[in-house]
């Protein structure tokens, strides 16, 4: 009986070691910041600073942020707004991965980098009305409120001149879905 005691702390244990060590894990850095900007722990950041697995980016008035992620995906922040990077992970080699983040208010514009254009399932963003996947693209979304997002593609579209893949949008709102592959379509979600 002790050594089944043991062998579950011992297990938990590794766990919990296993959760604050990813928490730490390094995924992407504020590439250009202008004003106020936060974290969760209410540390100011700038050009240069450091973003972390589970960080919480929050942008006051009057400022802005643009973060540069490993897998060079792109989030543009605008002001009043908050973005929480809920999970991250990605292999350089393999340039498989997973995104899940969590727009919890204001404006963030995304360009998609290396992991949503392998497969766009990995590529998550939550908003309060719902989630967006896309593939291979650049999108807006603004979060109004609990209550009301919208979601705009901003292309590439089908018939673009550069040769560069389509990219696609699948928003839902939990129970209907739309694809949207059309640049200046958008998608008003509602809870």
């Amino acid at each position: 009986m002790n050594k089944i005691k043991t062998l579950i702390i011992s297990v938990l244990l590794s766990l919990f070691l296993i959760s604050i060590s990813s928490a730490n894990e390094f995924i992407g850095v504020i590439a250009a910041g202008v004003g106020d900007i936060l974290n969760q722990k209410n540390e100011k950041l700038s050009t240069g600073s450091k973003i972390y697995f589970g960080d919480t980016i929050i942008v006051k008035a009057q400022s802005n942020a643009q973060i540069l992620l490993l897998d060079e995906t792109a989030l543009t922040v605008g002001e009043k707004s908050e973005i929480t990077i809920d999970e991250f992970i990605y292999d350089p080699q393999s340039k498989v991965g997973k995104i899940v983040s969590n727009i919890k208010i204001g404006t963030v514009k995304i360009i998609t980098g290396e992991i949503s254009k392998k497969d766009p399932d990995n590529l998550e963003v939550n908003i309060p009305t719902g989630s967006v996947g896309a593939r291979g693209t650049e999108f807006v979304v603004v979060t109004e409120s609990d209550e009301k997002s919208t979601v705009v593609l901003l292309g590439p579209g089908k018939k673009n001149t550069l040769g560069m893949i389509p990219g696609t949008l699948n928003v839902t709102d939990g129970f209907n879905t739309i694809n949207i592959s059309t640049p200046g379509f958008q998608s008003v979600v509602f809870k």
